[in-house]
């Protein structure tokens, strides 16, 4: 297994150099967008923008499930789980580590839409910073998550789960969030600024996204499958 993890990480290596060099001819935008200030006012747009969005569309219905104590509840334990899973980490190598913490987000925003998913990503992250802090808190990087959260909702709620659309959605988050958005809110904390972080951001995602995308997937199929009650309307328009 050593041998394994070694011969991928040096292959790896050669992809992010590669990566690297081909971005080199971007090095003048991804210096603007290593800028504090330029990345803020980049992703609060794209929040703003979504959540404009979605209130539009689903403004009763958010309203609706914040009033609704089971609601709340399965919301309260979505965030406490969040917080527990982010302490289990599997480390198959250097750039291929599982975490668990990533699917409460889709739970939320598949079972009460995307204003919901978004609130409990936001939450999550500053529960979770809360309890383990790592680094400075990034307002920014809590955004991209809750934009996450509207992005699974808008993808997934009120439709009809199959492997194709998980797959897509997921891609979806990889490309935009986990690897535009989150690229930029964290190059400012980056002494190598964007282009520095951006190459090997993109392996560990992109080899995360099948992994990723299979577990969201049987998850989401398991909860409607096991929908009883009140959990038989929660994915409706």
């Amino acid at each position: 297994m050593q041998g394994f993890a070694k011969w991928f990480d040096g292959t790896m290596d050669l992809c992010k150099s590669a990566i690297r060099a081909g971005l080199e001819h971007g090095s003048l935008i991804f210096k603007v967008f290593s800028d504090f200030w330029v990345g803020a006012g980049i992703i609060i747009s794209v929040f703003v923008i979504l959540l404009a969005i979605n209130i539009v569309r689903g403004g009763r219905q958010f309203s609706a499930a914040a009033k609704d104590p089971r609601c709340l509840t399965m919301c309260a334990v979505l965030i406490a789980a969040n917080a527990v899973l982010g302490y289990f980490t599997i480390p198959f190598t250097s750039y291929l580590r599982v975490g668990f913490g990533f699917i409460t987000t889709p739970i939320a925003a598949f079972m009460f839409g995307p204003l919901v998913g978004g609130a409990v990503a936001v939450l999550s992250d500053i529960v979770s910073f809360a309890l383990k802090p790592t680094g400075g808190f990034l307002f920014t990087y809590t955004l991209c998550t809750g934009i996450a959260g509207m992005v699974y909702g808008m993808v997934l709620y009120g439709r009809k789960l199959s492997p194709t659309r998980v797959f897509l959605c997921k891609l979806l988050v990889i490309l935009a969030v986990n690897i535009i958005l989150n690229s930029i809110a964290l190059s400012p904390t980056a002494g190598s600024g964007m282009l520095g972080i951006l190459p090997s951001r993109i392996i560990k995602n992109l080899l995360l996204w099948p992994i990723q995308g299979i577990v969201v997937y049987e998850v989401l199929k398991l909860i409607v499958k096991g929908r009883i009650g009140y959990a038989q309307n929660i994915n409706k328009p």
